[in-house]
């Protein structure tokens, strides 16, 4: 009936299974109170003309035609004011069920059986019962297949064409914002989404909750992959870029694990393709992981450090992440110290007779009270006189100062020490005594040199503390100092500093600078903190300076020796001393702002350069060259350009490129290197196990429903509104329509015969 209405009104609207209102607009309302007066005048005229008719009609009969003829006039009088009818039209249609397939990274993990999840979630699609479920829904739901990953969300146009996983990140949020957008205006059941739940990337779930609440579109997750997946990612190697040859050597893995708590297995090092060392791993609790090893590098060269994890037991969801790597370098020289003191203190006895005995070091040595005949003895380390040109002193690695008189060192020997540090990269220890460092050297350069606050104290001041015993504590960043590390670890290194014996002496200092980072202290109470710093350090321009409040560690040999005295100062100059072994070439350092870049990020490089003489380069640009070490072949040059208004400082910024090994090498009279490297962006391995809570929330918000993949088959049990009544206007223009043209015949018809049945002309 309503189609055939539709059909006389000039409507083809489809479709209609019912009217749900209709209203009624003029278009040119203007002209209504014209209309209703003429309306008015032809019905009295009507009226008033049947009434003075001179045949005999009877009362009834002259009602009737004055009501038609009316009716006529009228409909006519409508055309002027256009009569428009508004239809409000219902039809049902099925409902969208979009079906959203994860293609990410992550669902390439094989779990347990050895079966991919892709594989997995294609095998449930395509069996019988998968086949039968998916025509079921189309009866009365339209199901697209859709697949996703994390860039894009398109159709599967072929489902008999099987899935690869692709992508580094997930973003599950951004997904269903994206199929929102594509079906808006479509009525939804609800989206069905086959995920492990990697959710790793992209706009939070909670925000995306909240939109599909309001929409209405409830969630249907159906989980892929083992709840307990069993995966080691071995993160980061960490170790120096340059190793002495025949040096012990610490290396350190970062490893994260999920669902190994309680098992074990191994770290197993090999240098070059040999194995060198192997530590054994028990995995008390999930989470991030650090494991260390010692080995003793042999031979000088470049190699590859790689690090990799065996597990005891079933097999992991993910071998690829098992192993990582570090590009170092094994070079044999010794390093070259220079100490510095007054007089041959107790402290200066102690630190010349171990750096005699150490193989690794070149030592040099200068007391200004010294006799000068004993430099002239064959195969003395003793000097004449202080070096007083820069070729002489730039080319030391360390130099240790002790309690030396401001006298003997004037303004030109400061200023050589300062350009040593700053221009040059040097490392210098700065030792206290009780004469004259660092008390007497108040508004000099070397107080500019120092990472503390000189206090301002008196030498004799100074001295009277020298009778009271002090116990050292150790900071936050002391606990984790190589340098101040006496056991194996951190805690037992803490305690075996807690059992040493007391100094009876420390330098009276004001506070750490702002920059400095303060390792050891003793306790004072003038100071707010209640402690103040023994042992400080901090970089000044290219190198660093590394005080030494205290001229008593060799009190540390009572009733053990040299054992702790020389463990320490040892990790000390190995570690101040060490910064010159990252490049075999000290007038031509380069430094990046970091070892290890994601691909894509900015790898900032800066290179101090100097000429022969130790004057700064004067060149606009410099060229380098960087090289992949897994393909030698690919190679690019780099322009390093000088930084106007610091002399000798070049700068080049370029991107991270394709994950791999990398070398940035400035050729010339010294080759001067750079080691980087660069890991991929991908965060599919983050968590291998399948994230339950994550999809049950989301269901359960959205008031969708959640199944494992072997329960797909419930899926349709949960999907009761799987129709939808739309809605839509149509407007007629009913004043020129069929049906009202129609009606004015059909009046004018019944008039004419009533007239004739009336013998009226």
């Amino acid at each position: 009936m309503i189609n055939w209405i539709l059909k006389s009104l000039g409507v083809d609207a489809g479709d209609v299974d019912g009217l749900a209102g209709w209203s009624l607009r003029w278009e040119t309302a203007q002209w209504g109170i014209l209309a209703a007066v003429l309306m008015g005048v032809l019905a009295v005229l009507c009226w008033w003309l049947y009434r003075k008719s001179p045949q005999e009609v009877s009362g009834g009969r002259r009602f009737l035609l004055t009501v038609l003829r009316l009716t006529f006039l009228a409909l006519v009088l409508a055309i002027l004011l256009q009569p428009v009818l508004v239809l409000t039209l219902e039809r049902e249609v099925p409902r969208t069920l979009p079906l959203l397939l994860d293609r990410t990274g992550s669902m390439a993990l094989k779990d347990g059986d050895g079966v991919n999840r892709l594989q997995k979630v294609e095998g449930a699609l395509s069996s019988p019962s998968g086949e039968l479920l998916l025509s079921s829904l189309e009866k009365d739901l339209q199901v697209p297949q859709l697949i996703f990953d994390e860039d894009s969300l398109e159709e599967r146009e072929d489902p008999s064409v099987p899935l690869a996983a692709a992508g580094e990140k997930t973003a599950l949020g951004d997904t269903f914002r994206k199929a929102m957008e594509r079906y808006r205006g479509a009525p939804l059941a609800g989206f069905v989404v086959v995920t492990d739940g990697g959710q790793n990337s992209g706009a939070p779930i909670g925000s995306i909750v909240q939109e599909l609440k309001e929409a209405g579109v409830p969630i249907y997750a159906i989980g892929v992959g083992d709840l307990e997946a069993r995966d080691v990612a071995i993160e980061e190697v960490e170790m120096r870029e340059v190793l002495l040859a025949d040096d012990a050597a610490p290396v350190t893995v970062k490893l994260r694990t999920q669902g190994m708590k309680g098992r074990s297995g191994r770290v197993i090092f090999s240098l070059g393709g040999v194995e060198v060392a192997e530590e054994e791993v028990t995995i008390e609790e999930d989470g991030p992981q650090e494991i260390s090893a010692l080995f003793v590098p042999k031979r000088v060269g470049e190699y590859v450090m790689e690090a990799r994890f065996e597990a005891d037991g079933p097999a992991e969801a993910l071998a690829e992440n098992n192993t990582g790597r570090a590009a170092l370098r094994v070079v044999d020289r010794r390093l070259k110290v220079l100490l510095l003191d007054q007089a041959p203190r107790w402290e200066f006895k102690y630190l010349e007779a171990m750096l005699l005995r150490e193989q690794r070091v070149e030592l040099s040595c200068f007391l200004f009270e010294g006799n000068r005949e004993i430099a002239r003895v064959p195969g003395s380390p003793y000097l004449e006189q202080f070096p007083l040109r820069a070729e002489e002193l730039f080319d030391f690695d360390l130099v240790l100062l002790g309690d030396i008189d401001p006298r003997h060192l004037g303004e030109g020997h400061l200023s050589l020490l300062r350009n040593y540090v700053s221009s040059a990269g040097g490392a210098l220890v700065v030792i206290a005594g009780k004469r004259f460092m660092p008390s007497a050297f108040g508004r000099t350069e070397l107080e500019q040199l120092l990472p503390v606050e000189l206090a301002g104290t008196s030498i004799r001041a100074s001295n009277a503390l020298a009778v009271r015993p002090l116990r050292l504590s150790l900071t936050p960043a002391g606990r984790e100092s190589v340098m101040l590390r006496l056991g194996d670890d951190a805690g037992m290194s803490e305690a075996l500093w807690g059992r040493l014996p007391p100094i009876y002496w420390t330098a009276r200092v004001e506070r750490a600078k702002p920059a400095a980072e303060v390792l050891l202290t003793r306790p004072d109470p003038s100071s707010r903190s209640g402690t103040s710093p023994v042992v400080a350090m901090h970089r000044y321009g290219a190198g660093e300076v590394l005080f030494v409040g205290t001229d008593n560690f060799w009190r540390f040999r009572r009733n053990v020796g040299d054992r702790y005295h020389t463990i320490l100062w040892g990790q000390i100059i190995q570690r101040m001393a060490g910064a010159r072994l990252l490049t075999e070439a000290p007038r031509s350092t380069l430094r990046a702002n970091g070892r290890r870049f994601r691909q894509g990020d900015r790898v900032k490089v800066y290179a101090r350069l100097f000429t022969a003489s130790w004057e700064p380069r004067e060149d606009e640009v410099v060229q380098a060259v960087l090289a992949v070490a897994d393909d030698p072949d690919r190679r690019q040059e780099v322009a390093l350009r000088a930084i106007p208004g610091q002399p000798g400082i070049y700068r080049a910024e370029l991107p991270a490129g394709a994950p791999g090994n990398y070398r940035l090498a400035l050729p010339g009279d010294e080759i001067a290197n750079l080691d980087f490297t660069v890991g991929d962006n991908n965060r599919e391995y983050t968590r291998a196990a399948l994230n339950q809570p994550l999809l049950r929330d989301l269901a359960r918000q959205t008031g969708g429903a959640y199944f494992p993949l072997a329960q797909l088959d419930q899926l349709p049990s949960v999907l009761t509104d799987r129709s939808a009544r739309l809605t839509n206007l149509k407007e007629v223009e009913l004043w020129s329509s069929p049906l009202y043209f129609g009606l004015l015949i059909l009046i004018l018809t019944l008039e004419w015969i009533v007239r004739k049945m009336s013998e009226l002309k």
